[in-house]
């Protein structure tokens, strides 16, 4: 199992559940267009816009309807175990480490809150450790 795991992109100043500034959007259409072909099966979010607005290019490419995650590391984690073989989870600068950990990844995982570039793949074997990859992705 593949487990993609980014924070939302960057978000539009102002308000308490801000979508994505222009450089946001760019950078969830740079993220449909490199996930369009990795066969993602999921599209898990968090309940706040920026979240929902980062996985809706790849969500309408690939006709996938987002799933908000649950709140619960262990919860989400369930989830994202049951829902496929390459899962994306768009989350925050805090629920990301968190979920990596809870799946078997490093505990090592920072994301500082300036930071919107992060891509995580984190490979879940049948048997053996977790391994992961860190990337950063758009302009």
């Amino acid at each position: 199992m593949f487990v993609v795991l980014v924070r939302h992109a960057d978000p539009a100043t102002g308000g308490t559940d801000p979508g994505l500034s222009p450089s946001g959007i760019l950078r969830a259409a740079t993220l449909a267009k490199m996930l369009g072909g990795a066969g993602i099966t999921a599209i898990f979010t968090s309940n706040l816009r920026r979240t929902k607005d980062t996985a809706k290019p790849l969500a309408n490419q690939l006709a996938i309807t987002p799933v908000t995650i649950a709140d619960d590391a262990a919860a989400a984690a369930a989830q994202i175990r049951a829902a496929g073989q390459r899962v994306l989870v768009i989350g925050h600068s805090n629920t990301v480490p968190t979920i990596i950990k809870t799946l078997g990844g490093p505990a090592t995982v920072v994301i500082n809150p300036t930071e919107f570039d992060r891509m995580f793949v984190l490979h879940l074997p049948a048997q053996g450790a977790a391994s992961l990859l860190t990337m950063r992705y758009g302009a």
